[in-house]
């Protein structure tokens, strides 16, 4: 992509001007939950076109969208609740109302601005870059790469084969039981087991096949289901942004792996969290980051 003109750079610089102005009327109500685009500027300026949400989610009223060419930044104003990381876990915790106004350009600049009720929460969040589904979407509206992939797909993998273990009515009595609910054995042909010795290297090699990339293009071939995804919108997203839309939807690693003694035998659940560490497959699903406010419309 060409480097930005000056009037670019300009209207890249005004960008801030302009979130910390629509952030303080998001949170005076003077706002309701919006996208925003801001044209190209030319030698009158820009102009700033606002779409309320009207109750929609932004990613339903973003996923699979491309803006006009003369489109130089979208952005979302929203409100959302977040809380401080030591809290995290606590059934006390104070959630906050947050009010989110993120633009995008064209040139890949930010302007991201959040306010709350806690003037400490703010000073941590404004520290923090912006990131999350919906950064992805502004992202792929505009033709932009996100971020690559958070995790291995073996953390997914992990993620369908916990959830179904813990899930199961069926007995699990033993490691090669707990192998059996593997999505591997899905794909391998009938009445083929696994055997003890073999366990690692074919999960393994079956992590390694089915990478992001491919998964995404099975995704937009309808060979690979994800909620609230069409095939359409698989093939709109690239790798990164399609690990976390995935991701996004799954329960976390790191409570599955708390669950497994309340549903196998202690020595099962001890040998399936010790393959999981052959395997490689971390702890958490994601960074262990205060949680992002979740866009409300």
């Amino acid at each position: 992509m060409p480097a930005p003109s000056g009037d670019h750079l300009a209207t890249d610089a005004s960008l801030h001007l302009l979130a910390d102005h629509l952030t303080e009327i998001l949170a005076r109500g003077e706002l309701r939950p919006c996208l925003l685009h801001v044209t190209t500027p030319d030698a009158d300026g820009f102009d700033l076109g606002v779409k309320p949400l009207d109750g929609v989610h932004p990613t339903d009223a973003l996923l699979g969208t491309t803006a006009p060419t003369d489109w130089h930044a979208v952005g979302i104003a929203t409100h959302g609740w977040a809380y401080h990381v030591a809290e995290r876990g606590d059934p006390a915790r104070r959630r906050h109302r947050v009010h989110v106004v993120t633009l995008l350009s064209r040139s890949g600049e930010h302007a991201h601005r959040t306010r709350s009720d806690d003037d400490d929460l703010d000073a941590v969040l404004a520290d923090e870059a912006p990131s999350g589904e919906q950064v992805d979407l502004l992202r792929r509206v505009l033709g932009l790469p996100t971020d690559p992939p958070p995790c291995d797909p073996s953390t997914y993998w992990s993620i369908e084969w916990l959830s179904a273990l813990v899930g199961t009515d069926q007995p699990v009595e033993s490691l090669a039981d707990a192998v059996g609910l593997h999505p591997v054995t899905g794909l391998l042909r009938r009445g083929t087991a696994i055997g003890a010795a073999d366990t690692v290297d074919v999960l393994a090699a079956f992590h390694r096949v089915l990478t992001w990339g491919r998964l995404r293009e099975l995704a937009a071939l309808d060979r690979f289901s994800v909620p609230d995804l069409t095939p359409q919108d698989a093939a709109w997203l690239d790798d990164g942004s399609f690990a976390r839309f995935v991701l996004n939807r799954c329960p976390p690693l790191h409570l599955l792996r708390a669950r497994l003694d309340d549903h196998l035998p202690g020595a099962v659940a001890d040998a399936v969290l010790d393959l999981l560490d052959d395997l490689g497959v971390p702890d958490t699903s994601w960074p262990d980051l205060i949680r992002r406010p979740r866009p409300a419309a």
